[in-house]
């Protein structure tokens, strides 16, 4: 059995751990000590930046704090602005009050003003139209002129829109109408009528007369030969040659017609036809139908139709015969009579 003597078991060894843990504790320590002057070095440059914020917003705040007292004043200015600007408004508005009544006084004295001073001007200018007006009654009555009608009309509603009054707008309704309806009247070709009646009236001097002509006998001029016998044997000759003549006729041209009654007869139808022109002058429609009327009866009793120049200037009278040469006109007369119970009665001599 070994020996177990205290004394004989060698010592041990010295143990490394001591020294280790001295060494480890120092270096513990004195990282300790680094990361906590880091930490402290770290904490003094953020409480440096950090007072540095701090005064750059302490900066900031006092120039807000400044802004803002400068805002303040600017918003009491513009506070005692608006009270002012409100205070004067409402002296403004307080006086506008009377305006109305300021401004109907004035345009009543523009108005008395304006009725004075264009007073005679508007006399005037009504009086023209209602001269325009008449002169264009007169005119469609007289010579049926519409023409000069339609633009003495026109000129009178010029004269009327000349004014601005609106009293006259109920003439000047009634004047587009009158003149409405007078571009819309009939109107006849009255030359074309006068023109037709003029060569017929050309042609009736040549027609054939019914009837035979008596015609006075006439020697027929020769020359005569020389010796007595000779001359003696002509004269007989052309005396007997001219006793008797021979000509056909019928039953409706047995009548013998002179000369003078020839041209009497072609004289009338002439007349009657003058007559119914001048008619067309006179826009008389009974007496152009009646002369016409005389004219186509005057053809059929004393000229030989069966001539065409007699059938053709029959034909035409019965053509002419039922062309209305004066168509009814309308009436202007109602915006004259409008006019006039506007204006002012005239005041006679005192």
């Amino acid at each position: 059995m070994a020996d177990t003597h205290p004394d004989s078991i060698p010592p041990l060894p010295t143990s490394p751990v001591v020294h280790r843990r001295a060494h480890t504790y120092s270096r513990l320590t004195t990282a300790i000590a680094v990361l906590a002057l880091a930490t402290g070095a770290y904490a003094l440059w953020r409480l440096d930046s950090t007072r540095d914020r701090v005064d750059q917003l302490t900066q900031q705040l006092t120039q807000a704090s400044t802004q803002r007292d400068v805002l303040q004043s600017e918003i009491r200015t513009l506070t005692e602005r608006e009270q002012t600007a409100r205070q004067s408004l409402e002296q403004r508005l307080d006086a506008l009050k009377e305006a109305p009544r300021q401004l109907q006084e004035f345009a009543s004295a523009l108005e008395e003003l304006q009725g004075r001073a264009e007073g005679p001007e508007r006399a005037w200018s009504r009086a023209e139209a209602m001269f325009l007006m008449q002169l264009a009654q007169q005119r469609l009555a007289l010579d049926r002129d519409i023409d000069t009608a339609i633009a003495a009309l026109e000129a009178a509603d010029s004269r009327l829109a000349s004014l601005r009054d609106p009293a006259v707008a109920t003439v000047r309704q009634q004047l587009a109408r009158e003149i409405q309806a007078l571009r819309a009247a009939v109107r006849p070709d009255l030359a074309g009528i006068m023109a037709r009646l003029a060569n017929a009236e050309e042609q009736a001097a040549n027609a054939a007369v019914l009837g035979i002509i008596a015609i006075e006998r006439t020697t027929p001029l020769t020359q005569l030969p020389e010796g007595v016998f000779a001359r003696a044997w002509a004269v007989a000759r052309n005396a007997v040659a001219g006793l008797v003549t021979v000509r056909k006729i019928d039953s409706r041209g047995g009548n013998v017609v002179t000369l003078e009654e020839q041209a009497l007869r072609r004289q009338h139808l002439q007349l009657l036809l003058y007559s119914a022109r001048a008619a067309v002058v006179r826009h008389d429609s009974t007496a152009y139908r009646s002369a016409l009327a005389g004219a186509r009866q005057w053809l059929g009793e004393f000229f030989d139709l069966t001539d065409p120049q007699a059938a053709a200037l029959a034909r035409e009278v019965q053509a002419l015969e039922p062309v209305n040469i004066d168509p009814p006109l309308p009436d202007v007369t109602k915006s004259s009579q409008t006019l006039q119970r506007l204006m002012p009665a005239r005041r006679g001599p005192e």
